[in-house]
């Protein structure tokens, strides 16, 4: 913990969100999003995850306390989300970094949407107009489809075993 004092310069982060890996999400059908704050001083700083504009607390992990690089400090965020939730396209991550400058309390938002690309879930295979879903497991094989849905971002298949 660094004590500032009133002539110290305040210097606002910088944030930004990673995307989870696609090795995490085809293991264990989970996704991490990571946002880092780098860059800061003093090092009082919060971050908040939200989830399409509500506070998000579940699967939230951020380190205890800033680490010092230097004169400045960095502090990360991880919220980890299931596959299914990451391959929506709608769902909108935002991390907010919220920290005092001269008394006044600040925040700095990035934000990220879902990927629109590949998920599979209980007979459900969602194609993006990028990708093409290959992911499927053995019982996908002799499987028949039929278009259940279609947008211009993503058409839905309903598969039909035989």
């Amino acid at each position: 913990l660094s004590v500032s004092g009133e002539n110290d310069e305040i210097i606002p982060p910088a944030v930004a969100i990673f995307s989870p890996s696609k090795q995490e999400i085809h293991q264990k059908n989970k996704a991490t999003l990571v946002c880092l704050a780098s860059g800061f001083y003093p090092d009082h700083l919060n971050l908040v995850w939200k989830v399409n504009g509500a506070e998000r607390a579940l699967g939230v992990g951020t380190d205890e306390f800033s680490t010092q690089n230097g004169s400045t400090y960095s502090l990360t965020s991880r919220l980890r989300i299931s596959a299914q939730e990451w391959f929506n396209p709608s769902n909108r991550f935002e991390c907010v970094a919220s920290f005092f400058n001269n008394g006044t309390l600040e925040s700095i938002h990035r934000f990220i949407y879902g990927d629109a690309g590949c998920a599979i879930t209980e007979g459900m295979c969602v194609f993006s107009q990028v990708n093409i879903c290959t992911y499927f497991n053995s019982s996908f094989t002799y499987a028949k489809y039929k278009v259940c849905k279609s947008s211009t971002t993503r058409i839905t298949y309903l598969l039909i075993y035989n």
